[in-house]
């Protein structure tokens, strides 16, 4: 049986942008380079949403000259949401890719194009969309784990051979903003 999920999420801009967002909600800027397809971004940790307005892209048009962090509550049934931190939602993940996009993509002409050849952002971010569009997921929630992360001392990467643990960053894409539930402007993390 399914049921709602409700969870708290972060999304960190410029105030001005941040004021906007809560007077007339989230507005998508679509990008070839997005993580995890075309929708909202939010961490799940607020301190990386803090971390994200003193370092921003400009790939994605967001300057921040004065840092702000709104915390979202995100309300969806289970059955909307891809979470790859789950076992069954990765396999889920990797076997439609496999088995459903690739096939899709290359329309079987395997021998001339090879998924090699792909810029690797632009084939995740379309996949990723492609899910959604597809399987109507409102949001998918999205793992990274890079060794040296710039948001941590360089040394930290190191520790992960010590003990075979790693810090695993969780970013969640919102693709249908009607899940947001709440929205409010936060100065400091109070979880």
């Amino acid at each position: 049986m399914d049921s709602n999920v409700i969870i708290e999420a972060y999304h960190g801009t410029d105030l001005s942008n941040a004021e906007s967002i809560l007077k007339s909600g989230f507005k998508c800027r679509p990008n070839k380079h997005h993580w995890l397809g075309n929708g909202i971004y939010f961490y799940m940790d607020f301190s990386l949403a803090r971390w994200w307005t003193t370092n921003p892209t400009n790939k994605f048009g967001v300057r921040v000259r004065t840092p702000a962090i709104i915390r979202c509550k995100l309300n969806v049934n289970n059955e909307y949401i891809l979470d790859l931190r789950r076992l069954k939602d990765y396999t889920k993940f990797v076997e439609i890719y496999r088995n459903e996009f690739l096939p899709f993509l290359f329309k079987g002409d395997l021998i001339s194009v090879t998924e090699d050849m792909i810029d690797t952002k632009k084939l995740r971010c379309t996949y990723c969309d492609y899910l959604n569009i597809k399987y109507k997921y409102k949001l998918i929630i999205g793992t990274f784990y890079l060794p040296n992360q710039p948001y941590m001392p360089t040394e930290y990467g190191k520790f992960f051979h010590t003990f075979n643990i790693s810090y695993i960053e969780n970013q969640i894409c919102v693709f249908d903003t009607n899940v947001i539930s709440s929205m409010e402007l936060v100065t400091e993390d109070r979880s």
